[in-house]
């Protein structure tokens, strides 16, 4: 069985400070070296509007400044572990009055991001049609919405959205899907899943394992090589496995470790052309990010010495 050992976690520690947002610098800390969590969530606020949603630059492909439900949902991934620090507890109120302020009725659900995406640098799978009136993303509603769903039930005092509804309508969304075209939107399902009560949670269970299990690849050099959904992408600690065979994520573990052993971090797979000029700056969060949600998982699984 394979450990991260202690250099590579240097190197990879040497990266996220020397390369990162100051978000994964705190985080690493936080996760580390027994850093503050209040300093991680100051670090979250500033990348909050005065409307409550957030923007900034918080999801690294597009830099739009103002609010968006994407960066938002992004945003509460972060805030979700650390709800129980009392700065965080304002800037989570605040944020899903945005989520209640942005909801569109028709669509039971949000557009990932305001047309204003285009006036600022962004990658081009954030770029706003403006004949669809959406971005390429909304062609799946749940990405984000389910787990905006699932963000204002965990936070449900501070919501006046009928989140039962909402559950219901995600719960039979995913259910009348015959096939799984993208797997970014079950991730959101996957985060709603995880926001729920064990009742609930277990009606979504059947159909979000079927998901899982038809995007999951289970071809190392597919993980090395091009943009797929690994194994861990799906399962972040040893509670929960859906429908992926334990020796795949042992393969999946032992993947990364192998790639820190070599590189130091864990790059994205996906080309690094997309980002010049004004989006430079966007591959090295990228790496830093990646880098550190792989240590994080391998943590969660006991799996590295420190």
């Amino acid at each position: 069985m394979l450990y991260l050992e202690k250099e590579p976690l240097r190197r990879a520690q040497y990266f996220i400070l020397e390369s990162g947002r100051e978000l994964e610098r705190r985080l690493f800390s936080y996760h580390f070296m027994d850093g503050p969590a209040n300093d991680v969530v100051e670090e979250i606020a500033g990348y909050q509007n005065l409307d409550g949603g957030f923007g900034n630059g918080i999801e690294p492909d597009f830099r739009l400044p103002a609010s968006s439900p994407m960066a938002t949902s992004i945003a509460l991934q972060y805030l979700r572990d650390f709800d129980e620090v009392p700065l965080a507890k304002g800037i989570i109120s605040k944020s899903i009055e945005y989520l209640d302020n942005t909801y569109v009725p028709e669509r039971k659900g949000w557009f990932a991001v305001p047309k204003a995406v285009n006036d600022h640098p962004h990658a081009p799978w954030w770029e706003y049609d403006e004949e669809k009136g959406m971005c390429a993303i909304d062609a799946n509603w749940g990405n984000p919405t389910a787990e905006l769903i699932g963000y204002l039930h965990r936070y449900r005092e501070y919501t006046s959205l009928d989140t039962d509804m909402l559950i219901l309508k995600a719960i039979e969304y995913l259910e009348s899907k015959d096939e799984f075209g993208s797997f970014h939107e079950v991730f959101c399902f996957v985060r709603l899943y995880r926001q729920l009560e064990e009742e609930t949670a277990a009606k979504l269970m059947p159909k979000l394992s079927e998901a899982v299990c038809s995007l999951v690849s289970k071809d190392e050099e597919e993980w090395r090589t091009e943009y797929v959904a690994k194994p861990l992408d799906f399962v972040s600690s040893p509670d929960e496995f859906f429908c992926i065979d334990q020796n795949l994520i042992e393969e999946n573990i032992e993947y990364y470790i192998r790639e820190f052993q070599t590189h130091g971090k864990v790059k994205p797979t996906w080309s690094k052309s997309f980002y010049d000029g004004e989006m430079a700056k966007s591959w090295d969060e990228w790496v830093a990010i990646i880098t550190l949600r792989a240590l994080t998982v391998l943590k969660s699984f006991g799996r590295i010495v420190l």
